[in-house]
C-alpha cells in the first residue's frame, strides 16, 4: 500500500487530484488507521486507466460510467467517441476551408434581398459550393 505523496510522484499527478478523484468517487482509496488515503495496485490500475481516459479527452463524469460498464460495453463507447471525433474533425476541416476562402478572397458579398433567400441560407450554399469544389479538387488530383 502506498500513501498519496508516494502515488503523486509515481504517477505524475499532484495529490490534490488524487484526492479529489477519490471524493467524486471516481477513485475509492482505503484508508489508514490515521485516515490517510492508501493505494494499492488496482487503485493504481484504475488511476492508469482514469489518465488513459483523460487524454482520450473524456470528461471525469464519462470516466465515472466509463470503469463501470463491462468490456464490450466500453469498447461500443468508445467506437461512438472515435465517431464523434471524426465527425467534429470533418466540421473543423469545414471551418478552415471557409476562413481559408474568406481570407483569400475577403468575405463574400451580402445577398442581394429578395424576400426569397436568407443570409444564412445564402452561406449554406457558399459552403455547399466549397465543399463540392473540394471534393472535385481531391478526386482530380487521384
Amino acid at each position: 500500500m502506498k500513501k498519496t505523496s508516494e502515488v503523486s510522484k509515481l504517477v505524475g499527478v499532484s495529490r490534490r487530484t488524487l484526492q479529489y478523484y477519490d471524493d467524486e468517487g471516481i477513485l475509492a482509496a482505503a484508508r489508514s488507521k490515521d485516515n490517510h488515503r492508501l493505494y494499492d495496485d488496482g487503485t493504481l490500475e484504475k488511476i492508469w486507466q482514469i489518465l488513459l481516459y483523460k487524454e482520450m479527452g473524456f470528461e471525469l463524469k464519462e470516466i465515472r460510467q466509463l470503469l463501470q460498464l463491462s468490456e464490450d460495453r466500453r469498447k461500443e463507447y468508445l467506437i461512438q467517441r472515435i465517431r464523434a471525433v471524426k465527425s467534429e474533425i470533418e466540421c473543423l476541416n469545414d471551418q478552415a476551408a471557409f476562413i481559408s476562402l474568406a481570407l483569400a478572397y475577403g468575405l463574400p458579398q451580402i445577398p442581394e434581398a429578395n424576400g426569397e433567400v436568407t443570409y444564412v441560407k445564402s452561406i449554406e450554399d457558399l459552403k455547399k459550393k466549397l465543399k463540392s469544389q473540394s471534393i472535385t479538387k481531391s478526386t482530380m488530383k487521384s
